[in-house]
C-alpha cells in the first residue's frame, strides 16, 4: 500500500500566491496492467497463498471459456483452487456470508475475486471479513473492519467499477432495502490485475454501462471537494481517455486499441476516486436503484449531465479544463458530449424507467441527501435540489 501524509491544502500567507498541499493517498499493493497480463495470475495468488477461494459470478467466465483457462494458470503453480461462482448482479449479505461459510469450510488462505464490481466486491468482503470477530452486518453498518482479512487478488472482467483499486465493497442490505458499502483500507487488493483483453467479449450494454460508471467516476473525482493535485491528474486523464476511447469500444468490441485505453481509464479514475471520493451522482445512484432495479452504470450515465449542470456554479472552471484536454470547447459541450454518448450507446432508450412519482422522488431525494459521495460534491444541494434534477430526467 502506498501511502502519502495527511490531507490539507491552504493558501500560504508569505505573500506568494501560492498552495501549500498535503494529503494522504492509498492505492492496491500492486497493480498488473496490460494485455495478456491475465497469465500472471498464477504466479502472483502463489506468493500470497496455496488454497484460494474463487469468486465470480455465475456465467460470464463459463460462457467465454476463460474461467478452465485462469485455473488452469492457478493450478500449474500447485494451488487448490475452490470456486464460488454465485456472486449475483447486485451484491447482497447473504451471498457474502454464503462464500465465507465456503472459504471457511475448506481452509482457503486467499481470496481472487474474478469479473465486474459485483464480484469483486463479493471477493473483497469474504477476504477482509472471514476471520472477523463481528457479524457482517455490524460493519456494514458501521462497525470499523478491525485488522486485515485474507490476501485478496482483484481481476476485473469490465471496465467500469473499478473495485479492483478501491477501499470498499458496495452491498445491499436486502432485508432492510438499504444500500451502502463497508469501507477500510483493510479491505484494498494486495494485487490488482487489470488485463484488457478481459474485455474484448463483453456485450455492447456491459460496455456502455460500465464504461459511464467509470467515466461519471473519473469526472465527479475531478470536481469532488477533497481532490489533490495526485488525484487531479489521474482523474482528468482517465475523463479523457474515457471520452475519446468508450464510443470505439462501443461500437467495435474486438478493438484492443480502445478496450485497453478504456481499462486504463477505468483503473485510474477508481484509484482517483478511492482517495478523492465522488459526488452527488453516485450519492443520489444507489437511492434511485433501489427505486428502480435499473443498473447502477445505466443510472449514472443518466444522471450526468443534469449534476453537471447543477454544479456548473461552482465548478464550471474545472469542467472546461476536462472539455478543453478531450478536444472540446467548455462545461457545456461536455455536457452535449455525455448526453451524445447516452444516445450513442442507448441509454436514453431507457430514460422514461428512470422516471419516479413526485412522493417516490421525495423519498429517493432525503435519502441521497445523506449518502456519503453527496457530502463530497463540490455545491452542497438540498433535498429540493435533488427532486429537481430527478424530475428533469
Amino acid at each position: 500500500m502506498l501511502i502519502i501524509s495527511a490531507v490539507r491544502q491552504e493558501k500560504l500567507q508569505s505573500g506568494k500566491n501560492c498552495i501549500a498541499v498535503s494529503f494522504s493517498f492509498t492505492t492496491a499493493r500492486k497493480i498488473i496492467f496490460g494485455s495478456g497480463c491475465l497469465r500472471d495470475i498464477g504466479k502472483e495468488a502463489a506468493a500470497l497463498g496455496s488454497r484460494p477461494l474463487l469468486v465470480t459470478g455465475r456465467s460470464f467466465l463459463h460462457k467465454t471459456g476463460r474461467m478452465d483457462e485462469i485455473i488452469g494458470y492457478l493450478r500449474e503453480h500447485g494451488l487448490q483452487v475452490v470456486i464460488f461462482d454465485q456472486a449475483p448482479p447486485e451484491p447482497h449479505l447473504d451471498a457474502v456470508e454464503e462464500g465465507m461459510a465456503e472459504c471457511r469450510a475448506h481452509d482457503c488462505d486467499l481470496v481472487i475475486g474474478i469479473g465486474g464490481g459485483s464480484a469483486m466486491d463479493v471477493g473483497k468482503a469474504i477476504a477482509s471479513l472471514v476471520r472477523a470477530p463481528r457479524p457482517i452486518r455490524e460493519y456494514f453498518h458501521g462497525r470499523e473492519v478491525e485488522k486485515k482479512g485474507l490476501p485478496f487478488v482483484a481481476v476485473p472482467t469490465t471496465a467500469g467499477s473499478g473495485a479492483e483499486a478501491t477501499a470498499n465493497a458496495v452491498l445491499t442490505d436486502a432485508e432492510h432495502q438499504v444500500k451502502g458499502s463497508i469501507r477500510s483500507p483493510h479491505m484494498l487488493a494486495d494485487v490488482a490485475l487489470v488485463d484488457p483483453d478481459l474485455t474484448l467479449s463483453l456485450p455492447p450494454e456491459v460496455t456502455a454501462y460500465s464504461g459511464m460508471d467509470a467515466l461519471c467516476q473519473a469526472i465527479e473525482s475531478y470536481v469532488s471537494r477533497t481532490s489533490t493535485p495526485l488525484t487531479d491528474a489521474l482523474s482528468g486523464d482517465a475523463a479523457v481517455r474515457l471520452i475519446r476511447n468508450l464510443p470505439v469500444a462501443y461500437e467495435k468490441g474486438d478493438d484492443l486499441s480502445a478496450r485497453t485505453e478504456v481499462a486504463l481509464g477505468s483503473l485510474m479514475g477508481a484509484i482517483a476516486f478511492s482517495n478523492s471520493r465522488l459526488g452527488l451522482v453516485h450519492g443520489m445512484a444507489h437511492p434511485v436503484g433501489i427505486a428502480t432495479g435499473l443498473p447502477h452504470g445505466l443510472i449514472c450515465g443518466l444522471l450526468l449531465p443534469p449534476v453537471i449542470r447543477f454544479n456548473m456554479q461552482v465548478s464550471d472552471a474545472k469542467y472546461s479544463v476536462l472539455a478543453r484536454n478531450a478536444g472540446l470547447g467548455s462545461a457545456v459541450t461536455l455536457i452535449a458530449e455525455v448526453e451524445r454518448l447516452n444516445e450513442l450507446m442507448g441509454l436514453n432508450d431507457r430514460r422514461p424507467e428512470i422516471r419516479t412519482s413526485e412522493d417516490l422522488r421525495h423519498e429517493v431525494a432525503t435519502k441521497s441527501l445523506t449518502a456519503g459521495s453527496s457530502t463530497f460534491n463540490p455545491r452542497p444541494a438540498s433535498v429540493e435540489d435533488i427532486e429537481g434534477i430527478l424530475a428533469s430526467l
